[in-house]
């Protein structure tokens, strides 16, 4: 029932009152990633959702289009305090809205990134990906892609409201815990 209806339920009602209650928030990235990066202010990219579906995942952008350059060259001080901290992932609670994501899921994989050569679990795209998981709430980038996904199987097999509202209040926990920066 939780799975089925209810998860879905109360991630309309939570993404609704965090883009509410975040909304100065919002407003602040907008006008510094303006600011810093120019437009555009939000970041679109093709990820692997439910059933291995394509859908474009939204971000605030943290760096500037010189692809020739690495990742930490291409942000600058706002880019890289908005990706420690995470506040480039609230552009995702439009994904939530629109049913594309959950709050709680496993992290959406880029279609066709070329990963080490491990095998992903089924179970990964049998459930929405989230804006947050249980990878997420134990190490974030500082475990493997391996763990990661032993964490996706795990939340798929032990999905509740408990383990959700679990994930949801350690997300800020390990935000700080795990940032680098």
């Amino acid at each position: 029932m939780y799975r089925k209806y209810i998860k879905r339920l109360l991630d309309i009602v939570l993404s609704v009152v965090f883009m509410i209650v975040l909304s100065p928030l919002f407003l602040i990235t907008a006008i510094l990633v303006k600011i810093t990066l120019g437009s555009p202010i939000i970041f679109k990219q093709e990820r692997e959702g439910l059933n291995k579906k394509t859908f474009i995942m939204y971000k605030f952008r943290v760096m500037d289009f010189n692809y020739d350059a690495p990742r930490e060259k291409r942000m600058d001080k706002v880019g890289k305090f908005l990706d420690v901290y995470k506040l480039n992932e609230l552009a995702q609670l439009i994904n939530v809205l629109k049913g594309d994501m959950s709050i709680v899921g496993p992290r959406p994989f880029i279609p066709n990134d070329e990963l080490p050569d491990i095998s992903i679990p089924k179970e990964r795209y049998l459930v929405k990906p989230g804006i947050t998981g249980l990878a997420q709430v134990n190490g974030i980038r500082q475990i493997s892609h391996e763990d990661k996904l032993k964490y996706d199987k795990i939340y798929y097999e032990k999905l509740s409201f408990w383990l959700d509202l679990k994930i949801v209040l350690l997300t800020p926990i390990a935000i700080i815990k795990y940032r680098k920066g």
